[in-house]
């Protein structure tokens, strides 16, 4: 079935604030007196971060019409599936250090670390069984676990291909894109196409989402590109900020500013991304060849025109509390507000 999706009736139902509903669930979930593998999940869980992804999950279920109940433990699983790979990204990477403390294999052993993580796989989709337990027709639940797997492939290819850039400073910025629109844009996208799905939407509704999810994506994975090129941005990183200069690994700001550099800076970023040995070094130069050829501002302007396309996506939806959210947060840096 395609069309709008019927207009929200607020009159009946109050507002649902997502952030503190999500807090809740993974606190009981996740216990001070989790023991076993449950102590490595809550540990790599809690304290939570953005939430990015679960509250995606919520409002866009709710967007649709959706009750809280129908969406949650998918919610949950979503942050599970995001959790597994950055415990299996910071083994990838060699970062020890993430949300300000020990990673998770420098906490509890690369071992125990790799079993956890691949686990928190297995979780998002038990989590999303467990949408049956609240009501939610059988049909939903199986199109929204082929949403799930096509997400998770899509984030893994992503994450692959990234592995294959490194080094690579001639690699075109559309290609950097379509590597970022699976390792980032593919599981937000999946977020907001599962919430849809489970909230009920229409096929027309799911797309929207979904596309609003992708463009919203790609925009939060240029900012966090950027974060290391500037000073106050780089102090609030859960991780090193010298960790994609230490892997060789150039960023959209760094590939922009290899493409608009002249020979002489061009040959200075080559330097400092492949050969410089101190990686304090590297970064203060890679900052100041970024800001001066205008790599800083492009890539900025080119995450505004996704924001941009992300809003415009959802904006035939009928206007509710968290549409409104979802427009909200597609400007600048996403964070999880309230609805209301």
């Amino acid at each position: 079935m395609t069309g709008a999706p019927a207009p929200y009736e607020l009159s009946d139902r109050p507002i649902v604030d997502v952030p503190a509903v999500l807090a809740a669930e993974f606190a009981r979930r996740w216990p001070r007196s989790a023991d076993g593998m449950a102590a490595v999940h809550r540990y790599a869980l809690l304290p939570t971060g953005k939430l990015l992804r679960p509250a995606l999950v919520m409002y866009a279920a709710l967007a649709v019409g959706g009750e809280v109940e129908h969406a949650l433990p998918a919610a949950v699983g979503m942050e599970c599936a995001h959790t597994g790979s950055l415990v299996h990204d910071d083994i990838v990477d060699a970062d020890e250090e993430r949300r300000g403390r020990p990673s998770v294999h420098v906490a509890y052993g690369p071992e125990r670390a790799i079993i956890a993580g691949s686990s928190l796989y297995f979780a998002w989709f038990r989590a999303l069984a467990e949408c049956a337990r609240h009501g939610v027709p059988g049909e939903r639940i199986a199109r929204a676990m082929t949403a799930q797997a096509e997400g998770g492939y899509a984030m893994c290819q992503g994450v692959f291909d990234e592995l294959g850039l490194a080094g690579d400073l001639d690699c075109p910025v559309e290609d950097y894109l379509t590597m970022a629109g699976g390792k980032t844009g593919a599981l937000l996208s999946t977020s907001c196409r599962v919430g849809a799905i489970l909230g009920g939407g229409t096929d027309s509704a799911v797309e929207a989402l979904g596309a609003f999810g992708r463009h919203v994506g790609l925009a939060f994975q240029i900012r966090d590109d950027l974060l290391p090129y500037d000073d106050a941005s780089a102090a609030t990183m859960g991780k090193p900020s010298d960790s994609d200069v230490c892997n060789h690994r150039p960023t959209l700001p760094v590939l922009l500013a290899h493409e608009r550099g002249s020979s002489r800076q061009r040959a200075e970023i080559r330097h400092a991304l492949l050969h410089e040995n101190n990686p304090a070094t590297a970064l203060a130069r890679m900052r100041a060849l970024v800001a001066v050829t205008g790599a800083g501002a492009e890539a900025r302007a080119l995450a505004d025109s996704y924001e941009r396309s992300a809003r415009d996506a959802i904006s035939w939806l009928p206007v509710n509390p968290y549409t409104e959210v979802l427009s909200h947060w597609s400007r600048r840096e996403p964070g999880p507000p309230a609805a209301g």
